[in-house]
């Protein structure tokens, strides 16, 4: 049996729903459907949520809101006469416009999901089951034991489903958001409370690029790759696959394909748990992100301070900062943040390090981006680590810091956001080649 996740691209319009009817029919083992809300495609330029998200901050302020109401009506009407579904889905959205008025953002913004969901399983003639009936969250994350207990409850055994990711419910049975990209997680738990034989993510891609392909042109695709390295990719950057979805999945080892709902048949990355590689094959992939800010914190034989920098960390957790520590020697630390979470508070913090820590001294290095080259070989292949940073060298592009991540499983070079894409395309060609 299979499980299979349609993103939003996939159900953008009544020509993307009847592709995905394609998919399903052409295998019977496809029972598990997981849809995300409808998103963009060519002739529909905004993505339901964001419409759904434009529409809840309108009715907070108390604006007039009926123009993006009418947007998302028409949107989801037009895909059901287009494709003539049996289903009332003007009456649906009348019960959501009732509750306008006192409706929570989660349960608004999850309308979107809600109602593609039941298009889709009227389309296919598969049976609706509502994920806040069973996906429970428990202080904020889901608890696998109820959500499995609860899903059972309600699933007859090889019965054919159409369920909306993204959000379930908490103990008072109140909506609650996953993050954007949470569809993802919800078929990956799915596939793991089924122990399903295939997990399938349908996209608008055909698999997983090798690194960015607006910086690194006719880029060459990963075929196969393992959990812990898209684990990795996806943290770094990469939008096809959310990154918490690969533990579900991880855990009772489902293989994942990565496949694209406009060409079902073009191919598609394989996640699994092992692989054995060609020797040839220096790394998996190339994944990044600009805009960091680094903190460098120094005082004479710092390592043997743990209160100071238990000063450090409370000033971070003071302001809500998520941190990475990157230890630098026996005098100093570094701490790598986003910049968007220090913008406008960071000449407090440092105002508070300066005054509360007996610190020798500190700087700050903004504007910098992180570049990961990942492999599994990296482990039992250190030397690739070298090259990697030879190429670099001899590009003369700066390389501001180095971490080899204690997985073995990355290398992550700093370098100036100006030399991000020319980082990158040296990786390819020296440690890919085209």
């Amino acid at each position: 049996m299979k499980v299979v996740k349609f993103g939003g691209s996939s159900v953008a319009d009544s020509e993307q729903f009847a592709k995905v009817k394609a998919i399903i029919d052409e295998d019977d083992q496809r029972k598990v459907v997981v849809v995300s809300a409808a998103g963009k495609s060519v002739a529909e330029k905004i993505k339901i949520t964001d419409l759904l998200i434009s529409l809840d901050k309108l009715r907070l302020n108390n604006s007039d809101y009926s123009e993006v109401l009418n947007k998302i009506v028409e949107r989801f009407v037009r895909i059901k006469n287009n494709l003539h579904i049996n289903f009332d889905i003007e009456n649906e959205i009348s019960n959501i416009e009732n509750n306008l008025k006192s409706c929570t953002s989660d349960y608004l913004i999850s309308r979107g999901e809600y109602l593609t969901a039941h298009l889709m399983a009227a389309y296919l003639g598969f049976r609706f089951i509502d994920s806040a009936d069973f996906m429970i969250f428990s202080n904020g994350e889901i608890d696998m034991s109820a959500t499995a207990d609860k899903f059972m409850n309600i699933y007859q055994n090889n019965e054919t489903i159409v369920v909306p990711g993204f959000y379930g419910s908490n103990k008072n049975g109140d909506i609650q958001l996953m993050q954007r990209g949470g569809s993802d997680i919800s078929g990956a738990i799915l596939a793991n409370i089924l122990d399903a034989d295939l997990y399938e993510n349908w996209t608008d891609v055909s698999g997983i690029l090798m690194a960015d392909p607006r910086i690194v042109s006719k880029c060459k695709r990963i075929d196969s790759l393992t959990y812990g390295e898209l684990q990795e990719l996806s943290y770094m950057g990469f939008n096809v696959f959310q990154e918490e979805a690969v533990q579900p999945v991880r855990i009772k080892n489902i293989p994942t394909k990565i496949l694209n709902t406009n060409h079902p048949h073009s191919g598609g990355t394989l996640v699994v748990d092992k692989i054995k590689r060609d020797d040839k094959q220096l790394i998996t992939g190339i994944a990044g992100k600009k805009n960091y800010t680094i903190i460098t914190v120094k005082k004479y034989q710092l390592n043997k301070h743990i209160e100071i920098l238990q000063k450090v960390l409370s000033i971070f957790q003071k302001h809500h900062l998520a941190v990475d520590s990157v230890p630098s020697g026996t005098d100093s630390f570094r701490f790598m943040l986003q910049q968007s979470e220090v913008k406008g508070i960071l000449q407090l913090v440092m105002s508070e390090l300066k005054n509360n820590c007996n610190l020798d001294e500190f700087s700050v290095n903004d504007n910098i981006a992180l570049i990961a080259a990942v492999s599994t070989q990296l482990s039992s292949r250190p030397a690739i680590a070298g090259r990697i940073m030879s190429f670099l060298d001899k590009s003369l592009i700066n390389i501001r810091l180095v971490i080899q991540e204690g997985s073995d499983m990355k290398i992550v070079f700093g370098v100036s956001n100006s030399d991000y894409e020319r980082t990158i395309s040296n990786i390819y060609k020296n440690a890919v080649g085209q």
